[in-house]
């Protein structure tokens, strides 16, 4: 599919992956507060706009921590407003529209920039029998994620120790979606605090690297962020917060994970930054596509006005010709005239 060449309003973070791999934690990590609905089994199955409310206020800072600005709209409220940039998702239907929605929070640590949950992907029920799949989401998946990337200013793709690469459905983005846009792609092996011995991390580490490797067609593969969110624990009451435990069981490794944590951070925090480099990079798509076409065009031109004066110095020399017959049968007539 080709880049229309339209962007978002505001600079946003894409996050992908399988279903419970983490990705709704780290949302709320990252924001400092719970937005998003967490669990072992899947939770949401729309795609999720998460804006800080100071951003749809033009700005005003004064708005950030005010509970009031907090707002859900649904999909075609988000999709019908021609200001946020997301008016091209109509065109993957009413299905797509009816599983996206805005949230607008106050209160986020986040203030510059948007995050976008993705549905986790996993594999849907097959007829083995017949080798076909029973059920898909009502609209195109990979294409949605590839609207998305392409105007992601970061990309994340989550995998968990459970599922290390193996979802068909996650190396099925990776192989259709995500191509040509490593400079933005960055892949995390989460939920590292899970291994309590490091021959388990080394049989998941190793397993995502050899599923990785069948679908990404290079020699060298992408660095794989290892981390893991701090354990949280919330106080009783309503006015609870959190509160950081080092977890014991992996060790002093726990630096380690805490470290590659804040490259990701850092990643992250820098989308409004990235945002400059990025539309360069689109100009600079836009401006060898639209060179492509010119060169086509111009040969395609050269071609007809070929084969325009082929035509005509056929038509040319059939006339010549035709008229050379003629005036030898007139002299034929004319002297056989006289000799009579």
């Amino acid at each position: 599919q080709s880049y229309d060449g339209s962007n978002t309003q505001f600079p946003f973070v894409l996050l992908l992956g399988n279903h419970s791999s983490g990705k709704s934690s780290f949302i709320n990590y990252l924001l400092g507060k719970k937005v998003q609905s967490t669990g072992v089994a899947p939770t949401d199955d729309s795609f999720t706009v998460i804006v800080p409310s100071n951003l749809v206020n033009g700005g005003d800072e004064s708005t950030a921590d005010d509970s009031s600005f907090n707002v859900d709209r649904n999909g075609p409220a988000l999709v019908g407003d021609p200001d946020l940039g997301f008016s091209g998702l109509q065109r993957f239907g009413d299905v797509l529209v009816n599983h996206t929605m805005l949230k607008i929070r106050s209160g986020t640590k986040v203030k510059d920039f948007c995050l976008v949950d993705s549905p986790g992907m996993i594999d849907s029920p097959t007829d083995h029998a017949n080798k076909q799949v029973n059920y898909d989401r009502g609209y195109d998946f990979a294409g949605v994620c590839r609207w998305y990337a392409e105007r992601a200013d970061v990309i994340l793709v989550f995998f968990d120790p459970d599922k290390p690469g193996t979802t068909g459905e996650t190396l099925s983005i990776l192989t259709s979606s995500l191509v040509g846009l490593d400079h933005k792609l960055h892949l995390l092996l989460n939920k590292a605090d899970q291994f309590v011995k490091i021959h388990d991390f080394a049989r998941a580490y190793g397993s995502l690297c050899w599923n990785l490797s069948k679908v990404i067609p290079r020699k060298d593969l992408p660095r794989i962020h290892t981390t893991c969110l701090p354990h949280l624990m919330a106080r009783e009451g309503e006015a609870s917060t959190l509160r950081a435990l080092e977890p014991e069981a992996i060790g002093a490794g726990y630096r380690d994970l805490e470290e590659s944590r804040q490259e990701v951070l850092k990643i992250v925090f820098d989308a409004p930054r990235n945002r400059i480099d990025n539309e360069i990079s689109r100009l600079s798509l836009s401006a060898r596509s639209l060179q492509l076409h010119c060169q086509v065009l111009h040969s395609l031109a050269h071609g007809y006005l070929a084969r325009r004066w082929a035509s005509a110095m056929r038509l040319f020399g059939a006339g010549v010709v035709s008229a050379g017959v003629s005036a030898a049968l007139a002299m034929l007539l004319r002297s056989g005239d006289g000799l009579g």
